[in-house]
């Protein structure tokens, strides 16, 4: 734990966060303490007129599980600002300051850590806080660039997990087995999601109650169904569906990158496997579309994971995109 303490304070300048409380005995249907919540309010895209109509609601939530004494899983909701807000004006036509105001896109990202003696917390703990970093830095790149322009967005993303990785790296060190984690984003620059994806922690698309998958779990099991027609019963059996074969701070590190176009009424979801592992994708689909908002589908899910025997740490953040 020492050692642990002491490169985190080499890496953050700070003292070493304490280890998160013992959970309350597990109570299937209670809400998360709120001290283990992290929440977003709603926001409202600057731009146009008719951007403005467009609105994403959030919120994230990360719970214990009723196994698990610690939790390792780490997650944020973020704004990305432009450099100007205007306070007053006597021009007549406002609406021409709207593209210099508000917030330009918005960031989510939720990382699964691995690693013992508390090492898998403070992976994805340093890791999430390297992402936030790093786009805080090169927000005011993005004023200038319109929503369809992939390169200009996943590149930021790709540079941003890469130096995560090096992050990691040079902390715990470069053995093998040491600490590491999943990390899974997605960026927000209506109408367009970028995505980019290490591990096994899933972003999800929902549209008209329909859901796809946006990512690929990027471990041994997903990789012998894919290349030797494995089954999942098969996989599962052996151990290896949930062995990563790659990881933010592991020997090998390879991020996955995808691009999508958002309508009002669709919901991305973002979550690590504490919530796939017992809930089904069709329950997912049909908990975020008939969820009253954003907070209601995330403790809906969570509820719902808990039931199924909460074996593990479960995160979820859900965007929505409202409709006007």
């Amino acid at each position: 734990m020492g050692k642990l303490g002491d490169m985190w304070k080499k890496a953050t300048g700070e003292v070493e966060p304490a280890p998160p409380q013992a959970p309350p005995p597990p109570v299937a249907d209670a809400r998360p303490p709120r001290s283990m919540i992290f929440t977003s309010g709603n926001f409202s895209l600057g731009g146009t007129n008719d951007d403005q109509r467009r609105r994403l609601e959030s919120f994230g939530l990360s719970h214990v599980g009723k196994v698990r004494e610690g939790n390792e899983d780490h997650f944020v909701i973020a704004s990305l600002q432009r450099s100007l807000e205007v306070r007053q004006t006597n021009l007549e036509d406002r609406a021409v300051l709207d593209p210099l105001c508000g917030p330009k896109a918005y960031l989510y990202a939720v990382a699964d850590g691995v690693g013992g003696l508390d090492g898998g917390r403070l992976a994805s703990g340093l890791t999430i806080r390297t992402i936030v970093e790093y786009m805080s830095e090169t927000v005011g790149s993005y004023h200038a660039v319109a929503a369809g322009q992939e390169h200009a967005f996943l590149d930021p993303l790709n540079k941003a997990v890469q130096r995560a990785h090096e992050k990691l790296r040079s902390t715990f060190g470069i053995s093998q087995g040491g600490p590491s984690t999943t990390l899974t984003i997605a960026l927000v620059v209506w109408p367009q999601a970028y995505v980019v994806h290490v591990g096994d922690s899933r972003a999800y698309h929902v549209r008209s109650g329909t859901l796809k998958r946006l990512t690929r779990d990027q471990t041994m099991g997903a990789f012998l169904i894919d290349e030797y027609k494995m089954t999942e019963k098969q996989v599962e059996q052996q151990g290896f569906n949930n062995v990563l074969s790659s990881a933010v701070g592991a020997q090998d590190m390879t991020p996955a990158v995808s691009a999508m176009t958002l309508e009002q009424g669709d919901a991305l979801v973002l979550c690590t496997d504490g919530l796939t592992k017992h809930v089904s994708e069709r329950q997912i689909a049909d908990v975020v579309k008939d969820a009253a908002n954003a907070e209601a589908g995330c403790r809906q899910l969570v509820d719902l994971a808990l039931e199924g025997g909460g074996r593990d740490n479960v995160t979820v953040v859900v965007a929505n995109a409202l409709k006007t």
